[in-house]
């Protein structure tokens, strides 16, 4: 009896501990030096583009009120009621000029990045002189200086994929999803942005080509 009960206790522990070590989130190691493949990513600006007329020419999304959902076209309310040409009323369009300019510059790609990882902390330094400090072990990170506006940037690994969010300037909801493919040869990025401007959100994959391999020479 007392030799079940021991062989019991061993193959629960046996199950268990397989179980305790998979949960682990498996990291991947984003050092190096990435230089931006434009022929494997996407063209943000024409992404943005898209999206900046699908707003201007139909309104924000729900702001259709006449009968049977079809738009009253009343100026300074929506639907067609701005002359001169389709879209929204005056004023609800996918922004000004300086809006236009910030998502621009939001969803751009940088054509290289730099990434140092120090345990939890990870520094990533773009060609725009656009430098970021994440870590994973749950810190929010204030902004200071010229990115004051932009509030808290949080970090966490899923399943080797580093995972970012934080907020714009213009209280856009900004995602980054970095994870290694192509055998560490290369990185992709996928951007996430969701802005009061805009009806839906802008995704743009970004790849990267790691320096020194045949790719990133």
């Amino acid at each position: 009896m007392f030799v079940r009960i021991i062989l019991a206790a061993l193959l629960v522990s046996a199950t268990i501990l397989p179980a305790q070590q998979s949960a682990e989130p498996p990291k991947t190691d984003l050092n190096g030096i990435w230089k931006l493949n434009r022929d494997e990513s996407d063209d943000a600006r024409a992404k943005l583009r898209s999206a900046m007329q699908d707003r201007d020419q139909n309104g924000p999304m729900g702001s259709h009120t006449g009968m049977g959902g079809v738009s009253l076209g009343i100026p300074g309310i929506g639907g067609m009621g701005r002359p001169g040409g389709p879209g929204m009323g005056r004023g609800s369009g996918a922004g000004n000029e300086e809006q236009r300019s910030r998502l621009a510059t939001l969803v751009q790609a940088s054509e290289q990045l730099t990434i140092v990882e120090k345990g939890p902390e990870i520094d990533v330094n773009g060609s725009d002189h656009h430098e970021r400090s994440l870590f994973t072990d749950g810190r929010k990170i204030e902004k200071s200086g010229k990115d004051a506006s932009q509030m808290q940037v949080k970090a966490h690994w899923d399943h080797g994929t580093l995972i970012t969010e934080e907020k714009g300037p213009g209280g856009e909801k900004i995602s980054h999803a970095y994870e290694i493919t192509q055998e560490g040869k290369q990185m992709a990025d996928t951007l996430t942005l969701e802005s009061k401007h805009l009806n839906t959100p802008i995704i743009v994959r970004s790849v990267y080509d790691k320096a020194g391999t045949d790719k990133g020479e």
